[in-house]
């Protein structure tokens, strides 16, 4: 019984390790594939890109490359688009009850519009920025998508505490050492996760970065001692000792995870408030870039 809830604990932690391996690879290859959509966009213009630009107005594509030109006009008018509908996951985090597919699907796709969407303002500018707005909204393009990134890494690599394989190591240890969880919970219970309020600003938060390192150790350390403490049934077996330490390192893991787990989701409950901020302010540039572009007459196939 004990040999088949160990081996439960070890598959339910391989299958959280395969989903971080998952998430990591959904976000390698959006950026492969931004990568291959930058070159294939590149190379539709390299001369054109690579040319100063006085030498522009005099070359073959420079009506249709330009930011004002069909193909340049269409990529700012795509990529905003895009912009525009990675806002959806914002919506869909409200609805988070509704059927819509998985957050994480959705969080993937808010990674993918954010950064072709991107790509394609960048194309649109013709890696030109003339005018103060172009300047600010180059900027915080540049930002956001620099936050959401690393907040997307950051939540990937994000070890999360498993209650299953807990109580399934606990149960474990209590076949050898009767009441040893009894004895864990009480020292868990004791030695709680150091709490900051969630409104606090993000460099409140890596303040207390310092406070769960400790915590952690503390954590892994007591849990350590309340388990070896604990009386055991009967003398153990060699196979016995095997399953007591390994279960022992489960418990020692949960309990140290489950700091690390407290501090990164407060850290990126902040960092998500910070990304939200500057796209705030990127969606209210947008319009204003827009408004400016007709009144100068730049209204693609609109003003034919």
């Amino acid at each position: 019984m004990g040999t088949r809830l160990l081996w439960g604990s070890v598959g339910t932690e391989a299958k959280s390790g395969r989903k971080r391996r998952a998430d990591r690879s959904a976000v390698l290859l959006v950026l492969l594939g931004l990568c291959v959509l930058g070159y294939m966009l590149w190379d539709l213009g390299e001369d054109f890109y690579l040319s100063d630009l006085q030498s522009r107005v005099e070359h073959g594509d420079y009506e249709a490359l330009r930011p004002g030109g069909l193909v340049g006009h269409g990529y700012g008018i795509v990529g905003t688009i895009l912009i525009l509908a990675n806002l959806l996951y914002l919506a869909r985090r409200r609805f988070a009850r509704w059927s819509l597919g998985s957050m994480a699907t959705w969080l993937n796709l808010h990674v993918f519009t954010g950064l072709v969407g991107s790509l394609l303002i960048l194309f649109h500018s013709a890696f030109q920025f003339r005018t103060p707005i172009a300047v600010v909204t180059a900027i915080s393009l540049g930002v956001v998508v620099a936050t959401g990134i690393a907040g997307r890494y950051l939540y990937a690599l994000t070890p999360r505490p498993d209650r299953q394989a807990l109580e399934q190591a606990l149960a474990s240890l209590d076949e050898l050492a009767p009441g040893c969880s009894a004895r864990v919970y009480h020292a868990l219970a004791i030695h709680k996760v150091t709490q900051v309020d969630t409104h606090r600003w993000l460099l409140a938060k890596l303040a207390a970065i310092p406070k769960w390192a400790r915590d952690a150790r503390s954590r892994g350390f007591i849990v350590s001692y309340v388990i070896e403490d604990a009386p055991v049934a009967d003398i153990l077996q060699r196979k016995e000792r095997r399953r007591f330490r390994k279960a022992k390192r489960v418990v020692r893991k949960y309990a140290t995870r489950e700091v690390v787990a407290t501090m990164a989701s407060s850290l990126l409950q902040s960092w998500r408030g910070l990304h939200r901020f500057l796209a705030l302010i990127l969606i209210l540039l947008v319009p204003v870039h827009i408004a400016v572009a007709w009144i100068y007459g730049y209204r693609w196939i609109f003003s034919q």
